[in-house]
């Protein structure tokens, strides 16, 4: 009897679900008429490298979805597995699974339910988008961002700033979203993609680079969405909160502690821009018009004269002549790398684009602080040639770092003129050791060396507010042919060791020090340098631990670094750090002659929180000797050191 009661109780509700479905007016598309579309077509589309990239756009695109009914999507590059993890322990792809839990989780709050990957690796922190191509394969890595775009059918694409100065993934990854801004379009670009896959070209109408350079367009974040009751920057917080893994919970507070404005700086579009709007998406019902040019026209003058900049700016610049941005690469200064009391070779491009030669003089302006004469050179460049002309400029002894302005000029017909910077850097003499140093911690037997200081104004990033006695140091270098010695005496009010032994790794996490070196002089990225972070203690001893970080070779350096040898001590005024380093562990793997000189550069990381779980980020400051902002990943602005 039981199971007979059940069983009609089931028909009787089968039944009348099939009667009320049945009178219910079908609004529902007709299967012939739902297409892909539906799903994936997108007003804006976001292109960076990993998870929580996308933060410069956040309230932005808040604004589009929330309260004005566009879709947006993400595509990153990688997983972000190559980075830092706050709250655990895991590395690699484990890592890269959190935090792509975390940016879907974080896109949800603004309303974005389509996030995309490369799936391409992320590695070791460079500033070269060479480094990131190398491992990327840049054809393939750009097919796969085209797939998404001619499949995400995009109004607008928002990138990040593509040129040097920045991570080289984020270029690299930003050089993929201005090409693909085009290759979408292109038929023969990815033919397979159209022929096997049926994709259809697609045409995206602007480009922004996310960027506060000049000409950009600053959207506010603290105006209120009427849809959700609370700022667009409150917005943000919330969903900058969940990368945890990366520490945003520390600083994405709420009620948020800035409303800063985002900026976008727009580099390509089909439709006609106005002047300004709080929308990116303004302007794409208008009339497409491929020939619409941004920026100032390229230079046809019949003569021309620019100081030629370094490798990584100047290889930028040709990438952007290449893809019709380049006045936005002219936003980058010229500038070349000197050290202190150091001769080297600025270089002037003079361009004839006239059928007859030219000729006449050139003269070479330099900083008026240095109290020095103007250079001067003669040149002739023959009908539609170039030339270039070597000024041989040495900087005045003692000139603190720093950029100073120069000027080149020729006064031959028209004037025409170029500017740059000279960046000084820090020079030190590193002088042979007659006896191999024991290394200890102890200083004892540095007596006599001559020491380096960095002062709490050799800051390159965050704040020390208590001067010297805050976080300072002074830096002793010798060598002989088989080591190179560094001792380095940190001077910080509070010491914290909060990094387990079985964690040694990330050293800007916590009170470290960093030695970088160049023993070729000329890198221009850090695949070919040598890296260590050194921990003065751990959250088990007082015995310094080392790792290798983002160089050719990474790892604990028990395994990377088999010959380095690192100790410490420590004192009411702060630690000491000491170590010898194997020449046949860096690249080249020999000592540098007499005369030469190598790139090399100590960075302190100071962080005061007592009271931090083991393994937490409390880095607050980074200083160093040649204290440039990212003063770890570009060689070339690492100081000098001359062997003797």
């Amino acid at each position: 009897m039981p199971v007979f009661r059940f069983f009609t109780r089931w028909q009787h509700v089968a039944v009348l679900s099939f009667f009320l479905l049945s009178s219910v007016p079908s609004s529902a598309q007709q299967p012939d008429q739902i297409q892909s579309d539906h799903l994936l077509k997108v007003n804006l589309l976001f292109v960076g490298a990993h998870p929580d990239d996308e933060s410069g756009v956040t309230a932005t695109f808040a604004r589009e979805v929330l309260d004005h009914g566009a879709r947006a999507a993400v595509v990153l590059a990688t997983r972000g597995e190559g980075g830092g993890n706050a709250i655990g322990k895991e590395l690699g792809p484990s890592l890269g699974i959190l935090r792509e839990a975390e940016i879907r989780r974080s896109a949800r709050t603004y309303g974005v339910d389509l996030v995309y990957f490369l799936d391409k690796t992320d590695f070791f922190y460079t500033l070269s988008n060479q480094a990131a191509f190398d491992v990327w394969n840049h054809e393939d890595a750009l097919a796969r961002l085209v797939r998404l775009v001619r499949l995400l059918r995009p109004d607008v694409m928002v990138t990040m700033w593509p040129g040097p100065g920045t991570h080289g993934m984020h270029q690299a990854a930003a050089r993929l979203a201005t090409e693909a801004f085009t290759a979408a379009a292109d038929v023969d670009r990815f033919p397979e993609q159209i022929t096997g896959e049926f994709l259809r070209p697609w045409q995206p109408l602007k480009l922004y680079y996310n960027t506060n350079r000049a000409n950009a367009v600053a959207i506010p974040t603290s105006d209120i969405s009427p849809s959700q009751f609370m700022s667009y920057a409150e917005i943000k917080a919330l969903a900058l909160r969940n990368f945890r893994s990366q520490g945003f919970d520390r600083f994405a507070s709420l009620p948020p502690r800035r409303t800063g404005d985002e900026s976008f700086l727009l580099v390509r579009t089909m439709v006609i821009p106005e002047n300004y709007s709080n929308s990116l998406l303004v302007g794409i019902d208008r009339a497409v018009n491929p020939s619409i040019v941004l920026g100032p026209p390229s230079s046809e003058d019949p003569l021309s004269i620019r100081i030629m900049p370094r490798t990584d700016v100047e290889e930028y610049r040709q990438w952007a002549r290449e893809h019709q941005v380049e006045w936005a690469a002219g936003l980058l200064p010229t500038a070349i790398s000197i050290g202190s009391g150091q001769t080297d070779t600025l270089l002037v491009e003079i361009t004839n684009r006239q059928e007859e030669p030219a000729g006449g003089a050139v003269t070479l302006s330099l900083p008026e602080v240095w109290k020095m004469k103007s250079m001067t050179a003669r040149y002739m460049v023959p009908g539609q040639s170039q030339v270039w002309v070597p000024f041989y400029v040495t900087v005045p002894v003692g000139t603190a770092q720093g950029s100073y302005p120069v000027q080149i000029a020729s006064t031959t017909g028209l004037a025409v003129v170029d500017s740059g910077l000279i960046d000084v850097l820090p020079v030190m003499a590193l002088t042979p050791i007659s006896k191999r140093r024991k290394v200890d911690g102890l200083l004892d037997d540095w007596e006599g060396s001559v020491s380096y200081p960095i002062s709490a104004g050799n800051i390159w990033s965050g704040a020390v507010q208590g001067g010297d006695a805050d976080c300072s140091g002074l830096v002793r270098a010798g060598y002989d042919q088989d080591f190179l010695y560094v001792a380095i005496e940190v001077r910080d009010d509070v010491v914290v060791s909060n990094i387990a032994p079985d964690d040694i790794k990330g050293h800007w996490r916590s009170d470290a020090v960093e030695i970088c070196i160049d023993p070729s002089g000329r890198s221009e990225n850090t695949l070919t340098v040598f890296k260590a972070g050194i921990f003065p203690g751990t959250t088990e001893s007082q015995l310094a631990r080392a790792a290798r970080d983002a160089d050719g070779n990474q790892g604990i350096i028990e395994q990377t670094a088999p010959s380095m040898k690192v100790a410490s001590s420590f004192s009411k005024e702060g630690y000491v750090i000491e170590t010898a380093i194997a020449w046949a562990d860096m690249p080249g793997g020999k000592a540098p002659l007499a005369g030469h000189t190598i790139g090399l550069n100590v960075i302190l990381y100071d962080g005061d929180d007592m009271e931090a779980g083991a393994g937490a980020n409390i880095g607050k400051a980074r200083l160093a000797w040649s204290y440039r902002p990212s003063a770890q990943a570009l060689p070339y602005y690492y100081g000098r050191a001359v062997i003797r």
